[in-house]
């Protein structure tokens, strides 16, 4: 994958599975099926086409796919193909908070399932993935020696900051202001 934009996440999902899928209330799916997966009008891709496992299809398959950073949330269309073409089976909003809130570090593995909804907002199934928010340094081959290692502020006798060791690639830190008088 070449370099990613400077506003954009790049995301590797795997769509591993489905559960339950049914055409209509009383007519499960029986084979061809797939998922597409949409991060924004413009950027789409689609799984193989599970032709063996009815209403729990099994994928398993892995994308990289870039995602803007303003963006909301990305959707996942399961589709059957069958006599009369492709229909939309259901479809899921995966919303980016739900594995990109700051708080876990890059590369965090989110295992996730969503309710599939039919085109009338009915509940048709379930949909796994796996999410993994790809770091920079994974993609382009940044180096962490451009990361400045020293963070301070000094005002009204108040010492804010900290050193960050040569090491650290990734973490967090807090910091509390301790007022110095000596």
């Amino acid at each position: 994958m070449e370099k990613p934009k400077n506003n954009s996440l790049v995301l590797e999902l795997t769509i591993i599975s489905a559960e339950s899928l049914s055409l209509t209330k009383t007519r499960p799916v029986k084979k061809n099926v797939f998922v597409i997966i949409k991060t924004d009008s413009n950027n789409s891709q689609t799984t193989t086409m599970d032709t063996e496992n009815g209403s729990y299809p099994s994928w398993n398959q892995k994308f990289l796919t870039e995602m803007s950073m303003h963006a909301k949330f990305f959707t996942l269309e399961v589709h059957c193909n069958n006599f009369s073409g492709d229909r939309v089976v259901g479809s899921a909003r995966v919303p980016v908070s739900d594995f990109s809130n700051g708080y876990l570090p890059s590369d965090y593995l989110h295992f996730l399932s969503y309710r599939l909804r039919d085109r009338y907002g009915e509940r048709n199934g379930i949909i796994n993935l796996s999410v993994k928010v790809k770091s920079s340094s994974n993609i382009a081959n940044n180096s962490i020696n451009s990361i400045p290692t020293t963070y301070s502020l000094k005002t009204n006798g108040w010492n804010y900051g900290a050193t960050m060791g040569q090491n650290v690639t990734h973490g967090v830190a807090i910091g509390v202001p301790i007022r110095n008088r000596y």
